[in-house]
């Protein structure tokens, strides 16, 4: 194997695959990075774990003599992004199964894995497939995922939730069951029958990694066990979770009995100042507590060890029902408020009751809802 790239091409390729490869010594080969070049298809990186499995390729490269090597992920992209930016030549030794790295008139060299028999990625036998643009997607799983457990004896709860409908309706689902966020886009095409999968946190976020703000198409395939994110030059494969997600709509509240609206920015500041109250001991978290009374909204956070914070809103519009307190958990409502505040001015917090779920809402965008569960508080 014999090819010259730009540095910066290359650990660009390695900083999106190498998180992939198994920083775990069961499987060696797993560790590694696989690079295969050929002048028709130029470069392609592999690497997986067998849980996930990432693939990028590159047509920017000249190929004297195609080949595939396999070397260690963390090692090698630590070493090329190291690497002054130039055309850099990498060839392989086939007598000391090294690969020599050509830098300027600087040399290295990297081992590799001899004789080594390196998985397929599972992609074969993906019936279903669907499309949507980058924008989307990301929009989807920035407001999505962030509200999946990381921890939890059912282990749907830590993943996010794809619902696709025949009619080409997807929704976007995730909640650790004390908060769930929801989106729904419709799709332009339709699909043979309605499809559930869920896919890991982890799966999610590096997804994330590579979307853009186009609208260029993100292709998805799935089948029971597996599913494929896809574009021209990126693959991204992951197991799904196994497991029945429960009825979401559910939770959704369908009617409220106090509406408030608030500017973004106020309750973002107030809250972000609510989070520097220490958490309750008895609840081993930090809350907060909304008091609705005469056409006023407070919001107060306490702690016995370092003080009080109690803030009258200013403006602020209140219809329904009132003279009622309800508490939140400081940091799930934040983050809601955090991934509205760079779309809108307002927000919009219905409720239903003290004890009764809460919807947090962009007025303007109904696609996004926030569903956040009050706490039982002894005051």
């Amino acid at each position: 194997m014999n090819f010259s790239i730009e540095q910066k091409d290359l650990a660009s390729l390695t900083n999106l695959v190498y998180r992939a490869a198994s920083n775990k010594n069961a499987i060696p080969v797993l560790a590694g990075l696989l690079l295969s070049v050929d002048p028709e298809s130029g470069l392609t990186i592999t690497a997986t774990d067998m849980e996930i499995g990432m693939r990028v390729s590159a047509k920017n490269v000249d190929v004297t003599e195609p080949g595939s090597v396999l070397v260690n992920a963390l090692y090698f992209h630590n070493f090329i992004k190291s690497l002054p930016a130039m055309r850099i030549n990498l060839q392989y030794d086939k007598e000391t199964a090294k690969l020599n790295v050509i830098y300027g008139r600087s040399t290295g060299f990297i081992n590799t894995y001899r004789d080594f028999e390196y998985p397929n990625l599972p992609i074969d036998k993906m019936e279903d497939r669907i499309t949507i643009p980058q924008a989307v997607l990301k929009e989807a799983l920035k407001k999505t995922a962030f509200a999946a457990a990381v921890t939890h004896f059912r282990q749907v709860f830590t993943g996010i939730l794809f619902d696709v409908k025949s009619n080409g309706e997807l929704k976007v689902v995730a909640s650790d069951t004390h908060r769930l966020a929801y989106f729904s886009y419709e799709m332009e095409q339709a699909i043979s029958e309605d499809t559930k999968f869920i896919i890991p946190q982890r799966t999610a976020n590096e997804i994330l990694r590579v979307l853009d703000e186009s609208d260029e198409p993100f292709k998805i395939a799935f089948n029971e066990n597996n599913v494929v994110f896809y574009r021209e030059g990126f693959l991204l494969m992951s197991r799904l979770i196994e497991g029945q997600y429960p009825v979401y709509e559910q939770v959704i509240p369908q009617s409220f009995s106090t509406f408030i609206n608030i500017k973004t920015s106020t309750l973002g500041e107030i809250l972000e100042r609510a989070r520097t109250m220490p958490g309750d001991d008895s609840l081993k978290m930090q809350y907060i507590q909304l008091t609705v009374a005469n056409n006023e909204l407070r919001i107060n956070a306490y702690s016995e060890l370092m003080g009080e914070l109690d803030e009258r809103v200013e403006e602020v519009d209140i219809e329904g029902e009132q003279d009622q307190k309800i508490s939140f958990n400081t940091n799930y409502f934040l983050d809601a408020v955090r991934v509205m505040q760079t779309e809108s001015e307002d927000i919009q917090l219905k409720l239903s009751g003290t004890l009764g779920p809460a919807m947090i809402q962009n007025p303007a965008n109904e696609k996004y809802i926030y569903i956040l569960v009050p706490l039982r508080t002894s005051n």
